[in-house]
């Protein structure tokens, strides 16, 4: 499994499920954004707030996983004005 221990215990086993589904979802969705809870791929959309909202819609106020569909994962970085040195 390629998740990082880092990562928030509630969505390692949707990242897992991510991981292990990313050949078929980008075999018919790249680019489109996967909703998914557990481990099941609940569907693909279009947008990331239509995957969201049917997600909200779905399942409430819990915890799930919206990802793009993208051959790799791109790390994300951000900076803070708030760190004072």
């Amino acid at each position: 499994m390629a998740t990082p221990e880092h990562e928030p215990p509630a969505l390692r086993e949707e990242l897992a499920t991510f991981d292990a589904r990313r050949a078929e979802l980008l075999g018919r969705a790249p680019g489109k954004f996967a909703l998914v809870h557990g481990v099941e791929v609940v569907g693909v959309f279009d947008t990331e707030g239509d995957a969201i909202n049917e997600g909200y819609r779905h399942f409430g106020n819990v915890p799930f996983l919206v990802k793009k569909i993208e051959p790799f994962d791109i790390p994300e970085r951000f900076s803070s004005n708030l760190i004072v040195v």
